[in-house]
């Protein structure tokens, strides 16, 4: 029987152990590889591709048997700052591609420290024949910019700012009704201001800026329902809102840092039953100067009429 002696195991051994020691400092090695170019591509895509590379989304509502659709592009939550960033001169490009029926815009246009000439260098940009409307959202009411000083720069650029009111407005041969509703965070909202004079619509849309905003209202639709007859009773079949960025910082569906009065809401589709709410992602920043897991949205909507 053979046998190996001390002498002939040690340095076999002493091979193997280093052979284990270089592996292991290979793996040390590949692994601070992979976590520095993950950190680097995170910090990337976090204050570039997510910022400045934006999502269009696409969804098919309204009459699903209709011939005819609506093309509505839904934008919120520019915050536009001191100045324009080339991702927005990107957007007005786009938006005049698509060129869409209608443009339908839910507040914060401006940021809270922001500035109006990059709004007006911005809106300048998109075609003026495109027809547009515009709530104000918290940012729009936190900053110096006067009310007035937004109705002009909306009414030069062919934009209805809606502050609880409604506007009908007349697309692909058919009657679209848009119900605009103050920001309630730092605004004086009133939904029943807003669809006074309005009844029972076959295509009825409604502007909120925060998506918590939606469950007060849910609950005053119905009661001002009870008082109407069948052929009077609002009819809205979706709720547009922003206000929460998707989370802006978002890690795997979590997100830590959210607005005041967000609610439990990130971002998508709510709602079992009409009015269905769709909660966009917005477009510009606020507070934190980056996104992640969170991409900048447009939005956009064939409305079946």
């Amino acid at each position: 029987m053979c046998q190996y002696t001390g002498k002939k195991a040690g340095p076999v051994l002493m091979r193997k152990v280093a052979r284990i020691r270089e592996m292991t400092k290979n793996t040390k090695r590949k692994l601070i590889i992979a976590a520095a170019t993950g950190i680097v591509v995170g910090i990337l895509d976090a204050l570039f591709l997510e910022k400045y590379f934006f999502e269009i989304k696409t969804f098919h509502i309204g009459k699903k048997e209709s011939n005819r659709q609506v093309k509505l592009l839904f934008l919120t939550d520019l915050h536009f700052k001191r100045f324009l960033d080339p991702s927005y001169k990107k957007l007005a490009g786009k938006i005049n591609l698509i060129s869409p029926d209608l443009i339908l815009i839910s507040g914060d246009v401006i940021d809270e420290d922001g500035m109006y000439a990059p709004a007006k260098e911005f809106f300048s940009m998109v075609e003026l024949s495109i027809p547009k409307v515009a709530i104000l959202g918290n940012h729009d009411h936190k900053n110096r910019i006067r009310f007035e000083t937004y109705k002009k720069l909306y009414v030069q650029n062919n934009c209805e700012l809606l502050l609880n009111e409604s506007k009908a407005f007349t697309l692909g041969g058919k009657q679209i009704m848009i119900t605009g509703v103050d920001d309630f965070i730092n605004g004086i909202p009133s939904f029943s201001m807003a669809i006074e004079g309005v009844g029972k619509e076959d295509n009825h849309l409604l502007l909120v800026h925060s998506p918590l905003q939606q469950e007060t209202i849910l609950k005053e639709i119905i009661e001002i329902n009870k008082s109407r007859p069948e052929d009077e009773k609002l009819n809205i079949q979706y709720i547009f809102a922003g206000h929460n960025h998707g989370g802006q910082l978002c890690i795997f569906g979590f997100a830590p840092i959210r607005p005041k009065m967000a609610g439990n809401y990130l971002n998508g589709w709510y709602n079992k039953k009409a009015p269905f709410l769709y909660l966009s992602r917005g477009f510009g920043t606020s507070t934190l100067p980056f996104r992640f897991g969170a991409r900048s949205e447009i939005t956009l909507f064939y409305l079946g009429v």
